[in-house]
């Protein structure tokens, strides 16, 4: 009975902590600093929340080379860039490991959130603190059009790089599609091939390895540069085109898309639906995550206001409305299951399938913003001048060897 009336009485002491919270974050305006696809994509539903909660909250939507920047500076000067941090891409080091973020352990502790329903939460947790909450998910995969393919004499996807390559001259020889592979100019298109055909990228100790002498990641640099030689990859992406745009607008039967791809891919406004599925990645089939993380400035003055307003944005309503306006896949289990058994997910077996085979990159190393950033563009650099691919990779390793000294 002890023992039963403490935890009563821990429920009743977080309950009435929760409550507390709930009040005094009335009456308060806070800030929202996120990238376009991280604003909530429903008004209505952001009003009802400021209506029922008392909170102001004020929209500040910016690219995220901007966010980092903003954050940088305003965090410099002792101030908060905002009270509440939508966090992507280079997030980990740019924002986490710099230490501008809020440890959100005491407020999951309430228990007013259950942390439990939450993938990757382990994503944004450095020696024990979480920094951030989960949004959405995303490894980052490859989809295709099957119709194409099939029209190329094809009926199933390609299992290794070389048959990728095959495929695509094949498909382009029958007149199928001019520019068959539609991947960026970009560091993912490099780490997509390197991890799926094996290369660990980097050791225990961080150092390079994708840059020893016959490292499948040489074989990765090289093969995308021929790609884009032969143009198998159109020449609007080095001119500054986006892959997901091009596909979209029905060039490419070979996509690197990302978890929910298929979703954009075969909407009303695609020229390449309803044909496209994913393809688990070939070989070794390693790709990397890249969840989404929404957390409190450590220098906010309105935290009580801050927590509201995530618990409200990593709820059913918004996390669906992210969904259906982006395809981004929630990271809560009980929404992503919900819409599985409703039939919303479509390639949900796919998806299973790739998440079981992944290779995460150093992305809390408080360098890994700064090289990701030279990694995109040494690669274009290189595709636009008489640097060979292994120029590239032995550069790239140079860079990240005095990246590191610097900030060890």
């Amino acid at each position: 009975m002890k023992v039963s009336k403490r935890i009563c009485t821990l429920l009743v002491l977080l309950f009435t902590l929760s409550m507390c919270f709930a009040v005094q974050a009335q009456d308060t305006t806070i800030s929202f600093l996120a990238p376009p696809w991280g604003v909530p994509p429903s008004e209505e539903a952001l009003n009802d929340f400021m209506a029922e909660s008392g909170i102001t909250v004020e929209v500040q939507s910016v690219q995220m080379a901007d966010l980092f920047s903003r954050v940088q500076v305003s965090s410099a000067a002792g101030e908060a860039p905002a009270d509440v941090i939508f966090i992507t891409e280079e997030g980990p080091s740019n924002v986490v490991a710099t230490g501008n973020m809020l440890p959100l352990n005491d407020l999951l502790e309430m228990g007013d959130l259950d942390a439990d329903d939450f993938e990757k939460l382990d994503f944004w947790t450095i020696d024990g603190d979480v920094f951030a909450i989960p949004t959405y998910l995303q490894l980052v995969m490859m989809d295709y059009n099957s119709a194409r393919l099939a029209e190329a004499g094809y009926d199933a996807p390609p299992t290794t790089w070389a048959e990728v390559d095959e495929m695509s001259r094949a498909i382009r020889d029958a007149g199928v599609d001019d520019h068959p592979i539609a991947m960026g100019s970009i560091n993912w298109s490099w780490w997509l091939i390197a991890l799926s055909m094996g290369d660990p990228m980097f050791d225990e100790d961080l150092n390079p390895v994708f840059a020893d002498e016959g490292s499948k990641a040489r074989e990765a640099m090289s093969l995308l540069f021929t790609w884009f030689a032969d143009e198998l990859i159109s020449p609007e992406i080095l001119a500054g085109g986006s892959q997901h745009t091009l596909f979209w607008a029905g060039t490419g039967v070979f996509h690197q898309g990302w978890q929910g791809s298929v979703v954009r891919g075969n909407a009303e406004s695609s020229l390449q639906a309803p044909n496209v599925e994913y393809m688990v990645l070939p070989e070794v089939g390693n790709t990397w995550s890249f969840p989404a993380g929404i957390g409190i400035s450590v220098d906010s003055e309105n935290v009580e206001a801050a927590w509201e307003f995530i618990k409200w944005y990593v709820g059913d309503r918004n996390m669906t409305d992210i969904w259906n306006a982006f395809g981004l896949y929630p990271s809560r289990i009980s929404i992503s299951s919900a819409l599985n058994e409703a039939g919303e997910v479509q390639g949900y077996d796919a998806i299973v399938e790739q998440s079981m085979h992944t290779n995460e990159l150093p992305r809390f190393t408080l360098w890994w913003g700064p090289w990701s950033a030279s990694v995109t563009e040494t690669i274009r650099e290189g595709l636009n001048s008489d640097m060979t691919s292994d120029d590239v990779i032995d550069a790239l390793a140079e860079e990240w060897n005095s990246l590191k000294e610097e900030y060890e």
